[in-house]
């Protein structure tokens, strides 16, 4: 199951990474409506995830497939934390000055807390991401009387 959640989540952030700057290219990286996509590229990761669980161990359980999809996102929302504090930092010092004068409470924000954020709303939304995958994709074990 680990290698399964580092896997996918190591995917997900190359997809969440490659988005981001290819946000930043175009110039439309101060959009922070675009960010629902995100939720798409660590759906489809934590969909892709727990069912490759499902086709290879030989125990598969609702928990099991819950854990598969929480350590995906978990994974991918701290190496983009990660990279998110990497690039406030180094790369583009001034973009946290953008962050606070166009976001809601962004004058609160700092680099630490940008970061942050990142991580909370991607283990967050990852969760809630690997419930509704599992209704998907769980057993459904209907007796007929």
């Amino acid at each position: 199951m680990e290698k399964i959640s580092l896997k996918w989540g190591i995917k997900a952030f190359l997809g969440l990474s490659a988005y981001f700057l290819i946000m930043k290219f175009i110039g439309l990286i101060h959009i922070p409506e675009l960010r629902i996509l995100n939720a798409g590229i660590l759906f489809t990761c934590v969909f892709l995830a727990i069912k490759e669980s499902k086709k290879t161990l030989s125990e598969f359980n609702y928990f099991i497939g819950i854990g598969t999809g929480v350590a995906t996102a978990f994974v991918a929302s701290t190496i983009f934390a990660v990279f998110g504090f990497g690039y406030i930092t180094f790369i583009n010092p001034d973009f946290i000055e953008s962050i606070r004068n166009n976001e809601l409470f962004g004058i609160y924000m700092n680099k630490y807390g940008a970061s942050f954020q990142i991580f909370i709303e991607g283990s967050a939304s990852g969760c809630l991401m690997s419930y509704s995958a599992m209704q998907y994709l769980k057993e459904r074990h209907i007796s007929r009387a």
